[in-house]
């Protein structure tokens, strides 16, 4: 992506069964802050944003049947993805598609807390998904 290249790691993303639950390990135990907690239709999940340091962690757990709720079944709670931002996200996909990686969102699509997002699939990325996205979710 040369000059395309990621600014930074926006957030870490971990698919979980209870949001409300989840929340406690992360906040008591290890001392992050909750920045907002809200239940996204569009992506049918709630969320939660956790900040940890210039990271989030995002807790995200399924609203009802889909994509999520299989693999949720399928595999149990743990990593999701993780999000990187990029200063132009239409050139990024167009580049990782070049390149020869498989990417499930051929066009950008609204991110939960603003911006764009997109994802490349993990069979093409050493198994892990990857989102990239436009603008850092949260403005300092």
């Amino acid at each position: 992506m040369s000059d395309n290249s990621v600014r930074r790691v926006d957030h870490i993303s971990i698919l979980v069964e209870n949001v409300d639950e989840s929340i406690k390990l992360y906040v008591d135990t290890m001392g992050l802050e909750v920045v907002k907690v809200e239940d996204s239709e569009l992506h049918g999940v709630r969320a939660a944003f956790l900040k940890a340091g210039d990271v989030m962690v995002e807790l995200i757990e399924p609203l009802g049947p889909g994509p999520l709720q299989t693999l949720l079944e399928k595999r149990g709670p743990g990593f999701h993805h993780v999000a990187f931002e990029v200063p132009d996200l239409d050139r990024a996909l167009d580049e990782v598609a070049a390149a020869g990686y498989r990417v499930i969102d051929e066009r950008p699509k609204p991110g939960i807390e603003g911006g764009r997002i997109a994802f490349l699939h993990p069979k093409s990325t050493g198994g892990a998904m990857v989102e990239i996205c436009d603008k850092k979710e949260f403005e300092d």
